[in-house]
């Protein structure tokens, strides 16, 4: 796996980041990332208006999905101020149901690696868009 920096850097030749004028990466833009994981032979595609419970069926096909949801999730007994804005990867589904996902800015053990959220809960900080790996 090569570092986290060199794969922004890639990303951002085919459009994924964009700096702007003060330096700071402008987050990530889903049809640039899209076309760099193309290019890497990763079958990815940007998904809109996709409602929580349509998560899991993409996931049940063996991708995963980028999920855009507000950065509150990691307080999942919080209400955030609006979806979005902040990235998770949405890796499977449990037997009772739940998401399971990595959150690398979580707080703790349980919101960073594997957290789980029933998909109503998980719909409260989700935006309905991101990129579905297959």
């Amino acid at each position: 796996m090569p570092p986290i920096h060199e794969v922004r850097r890639a990303a951002q030749e085919s459009g994924g980041y964009v700096v702007g004028p003060d330096g700071a990466i402008r987050g990530l833009i889903y049809a640039g990332a899209v076309a760099w994981l193309q290019a890497q032979g990763i079958a990815a595609r940007v998904v809109l208006d996709l409602p929580e419970n349509g998560i899991a069926p993409l996931l049940s096909a063996g991708g995963l999905f980028i999920a855009s949801v507000h950065g509150a999730i990691r307080w999942p007994e919080r209400e955030p101020p609006r979806r979005g804005g902040h990235l998770v990867l949405v890796f499977g589904v449990d037997t009772a149901g739940r998401l399971r996902f990595h959150n690398p800015s979580g707080d703790t053990a349980e919101t960073r690696a594997d957290a789980r959220l029933l998909p109503e809960r998980f719909g409260r900080f989700f935006a309905g868009r991101g990129i579905h790996i297959a």
